[in-house]
This record gives structure tokens, sequence and C-alpha cells, in this order.
């Protein structure tokens, strides 16, 4: 005779459910996918709690936080911002003590029903990368451990995504995700320019995306004069100068060869412009070992309504071509090329181009 068990029940059931919310969160190739689709899960699992994910920067020693994702009661309830502004001051300093101590924290605020739960998210190389931020009313050790675990797997299969990503000599992210990381920004702009009347002023407050297309001048002679291997050391360093001139949210690629691309925000023309020729500057008052002096030139453009990704590479080439036919060690914007009739208008034809970008 088969005795009922409901206890051994509810757990298969229990363990199902887990099973099942691995799944939902590793079937996403795309970061912001699978950000999403954590905090939905972990949502989904405890109807009565929100959970929101944090990226940690830090810019100029100040610790900032941008919302990647925010869910509750299993659904997903607003977008990303690009900053957080709005967290009690003693939230921010729990979070502050989390990421110093490398340990979750539980705190209470004010006097708020809630307790928060601050749990940091470390990369492979024990980087802080973010922090989940748990909202509950009756907060147990078993959702803890949980949430914990999935926060770990989440963790583990962001650095796999993050490797096959990346470029394989100067571990910036390689070319085949540039074009989805363009589309977002083009998406987002759209986004913002079809809201109520109040979305210029966010638009203002928030910034503007630019992309900047960076060519080596004069590789070849390197790599002729010094040899191959010099000539990947100074991509290597290259990468390297630009991560660190750039913010830490400002992704680098590795165009093709010695063409490197920055996504970077920023508010009006004459912040992109300084930005990108602080750029520069750097670069040229850098000393590569064994090399020298190495410069650079530059094209960029603001990504906003363009038709394509194709379109925004395009644009950044016809100013990058400008400066390497006008002295080179320079920078131009797309913008002003075309306003001052020194280049044409881009006309790239979606699915008809003869120039494969991607």
């Amino acid at each position: 005779m088969v005795t009922y068990q409901p206890g051994k029940e509810k757990r298969s059931i229990c363990m199902i459910r887990i099973v099942d919310s691995l799944a939902e969160i590793t079937r996403y190739q795309d970061r912001e996918l699978l950000e999403r689709s954590l905090v939905t899960t972990l949502s989904e699992l405890f109807i009565d709690a929100e959970f929101r994910l944090y990226r940690v920067m830090m810019t100029e020693g100040i610790l900032e936080l941008a919302l990647l994702a925010y869910a509750s009661k299993g659904a997903i309830v607003s977008e990303a911002r690009p900053r957080q502004r709005h967290l009690p001051p003693e939230l921010f300093e729990a979070i502050s003590d989390a990421i110093i101590s490398k340990v979750v924290i539980e705190r209470r605020i004010d006097e708020s029903s809630l307790i928060n739960i601050i749990y940091p998210v470390y990369n492979q190389r024990d980087e802080i990368y973010g922090v989940l931020l748990h909202a509950t009313a009756q907060p147990s050790f078993e959702t803890q451990r949980l949430t914990y675990g999935l926060l770990r797997i989440y963790s583990n299969y962001l650095a796999l995504l993050e490797d096959s990503q990346r470029d394989k000599l100067t571990n910036v992210f390689n070319r085949e995700t540039l074009d989805a990381e363009i589309t977002k920004r083009i998406i987002s702009f759209t986004q913002h320019t079809h809201q109520n009347h109040n979305s210029i002023r966010r638009r203002d407050d928030e910034g503007y995306y630019w992309l900047c297309l960076l060519d080596v001048d004069h590789f070849k002679n390197v790599n002729d004069t010094w040899g191959h291997l010099y000539g990947d050391e100074v991509l290597i360093l290259l990468a390297r100068l630009l991560e660190a001139i750039f913010r830490k949210e400002d992704p680098v690629f590795r165009y093709g060869g010695e063409e490197f691309v920055v996504i970077f925000r920023t508010f009006h023309l004459d912040d992109a412009q300084s930005v990108v020729e602080r750029a520069r500057k750097s670069i040229e008052k850098h000393s590569f070992p064994g090399v020298g002096q190495v410069t650079v030139s530059i094209g960029a453009v603001q990504i906003f309504d363009q038709d394509s990704a194709t379109n925004v590479v395009d644009q950044a080439d016809k100013a990058l071509y400008y400066a390497k036919t006008h002295g080179r060690n320079c920078s131009h914007f797309y913008a002003e090329l075309l306003a001052a009739g020194l280049i044409e208008k881009s006309q790239v034809q979606l699915y008809t181009s003869s120039v494969d970008f991607f």
C-alpha cells in the first residue's frame, strides 16, 4: 500500500519550481535579459517580496548604483535607470557596508515593515559587479539561501557569457556584440522621444549616447619595425588605457585589427568633444614600452534614431576617414563634418549593402 506524504509532495513541487527557474535564467544570451530574468524568477518564487538588481560603479572614487531590473509579484516593475538618485541614505550606507564587508546584510530602514536584505555580487575576478536588494516582511534562512544560490549561478553564467563576448587578445568586447549594444541605445532614444512632454527634460537629465571609432595611426609601421609581438602588445595596452580613460559603464570594443569602438554617455556635443579629445591626448602622451609614442585618429557620432547599428558605425567611419586623411592624430564628429559640407551623408542601405560590418 502507498502512503500519501504531503510534505514530500510539497518538496517535489518546490524542487520542480527551482529547476524551472534555473532553466529560465540560463536560457538567455543577452546580459540585460538575463538580469531581468533573474529578478523576475526570484519574484515569482517569493511572491510577497520585491527584488532590485543594481550595477555597482565607482566614479572618481564615489560609489554609484545603476538600476538594472526591478520586479515585484512576479513581474518587471520598471525599466533600468542610468543612475539611482532616490535611495534613502541609510539604505545606501548599508549597501556600502555590504560591498566593503563582502557579506549579506539585513537592514530595516526607518519604521518600515519591510526588511532589506543586501547581497553583494562579485565576478570571477572577485571584483564587485552588482548588488541585489531583497525587500521582504518575513525573511527566512531558506529564502536567503536559495536567493544566494541563484545569485551564484547567475554570476557564474554571466562570467561564461562575458567570456564568449570578449576579444581573445585584448579582453575588451568583441565586434559581434557591438551591433546589439548600439541597437539597444537606438531603441532607448526612440522610447524617450515618444514619451510624454517631460521626455525632453528626462533626456537632458540622463544625457545622450555617443560612439567613437578609434584607429591606431601607422600601425603597419609598428608591426614592420618592431614585429607583431610588439604590435599585439600595443593593442593590449591601448585596450587597458581606454578602459582607464573611460568610465566603467562605457563599453570598449575591439572592432577589428587596430580599430576600437567606445560607447559613452554625456550631455551635449561640447561634452562629447571634450571626452573624445581627452582620450586622444591621453593616448598621445602615453609611452608604450619598446615602441614609444602611439597616436590615434577618431571619428565620432551621436546615437539617436538612425535606421540601424550599421548606419551608426558607417557615420563614425566617415568621420574617422576624414581624420585619417587630414593629418591623423585628431578627432572629428560626423554631424559637424556633414553640416560643413566636408563629407557626404551616409547612404547605408539595409540588406543590400555590399559591406559586411558584422
